[in-house]
């Protein structure tokens, strides 16, 4: 329990800085888009880096920004299905469900991720108006897998230990 509980802080604090580094990111965006677009009706001519650093931008926020909306638990699920089942099953569900996003986020986005960005590093292929690496674009894919498969594993495990039911669960905090 005590490991737990230390990993659960680990957690909450990747997560609360990860909700200062979205805000962050958002307001950049915000400024980017709006600088081409200003730009552009302004000037005459978009500046050529807003429109790429605004793609990146909105990668790096929707990849980390899923990652805090698993930690959260409030990622899509078919909550009027999963309601209507009795608290052991609901439990079961719980448990495959953050299993199968573990090894998603885990196998596939940190793993597969990873191999990406070492391949895009490597190849030496760069964002043009840029000028940086196309590795930092690929980057958010394994940040975010890695991330997502630390709260999946909080999630899972504490699940393990509390043994809580549903019915616990939808009195204490509602339900993913």
């Amino acid at each position: 329990m005590n490991a737990l509980r230390i990993f659960s802080r680990l957690n909450h604090f990747l997560a609360r800085l990860l909700q200062g580094v979205l805000i962050a990111v958002f307001v950049i965006l915000v400024f980017v888009v709006l600088w081409g677009v200003g730009s552009r009706y302004i000037i005459g001519d978009q500046a050529s880096w807003t429109e790429e650093l605004a793609r990146l931008l909105m990668v790096w926020l929707a990849l980390l920004g899923a990652a805090l909306v698993c930690r959260e638990e409030k990622h899509l699920g078919l909550d009027a299905i999963y309601r209507l089942w009795v608290p052991e099953v609901q439990r079961l569900a719980r448990l495959l469900i953050f299993a199968v996003i573990f090894l998603f986020a885990g196998g596939i986005m940190a793993m597969g991720g990873a191999q990406l960005v070492v391949e895009r590093f490597a190849s030496g292929q760069q964002l043009p108006a840029l000028g940086i690496s196309k590795g930092w674009f690929y980057m958010a894919l394994p940040v975010s897998g890695v991330l997502t498969a630390a709260f999946m594993l909080e999630s899972f495990w504490a699940i393990l230990i509390r043994a809580e039911t549903g019915a616990e669960r939808q009195k204490g905090e509602g339900i993913a």
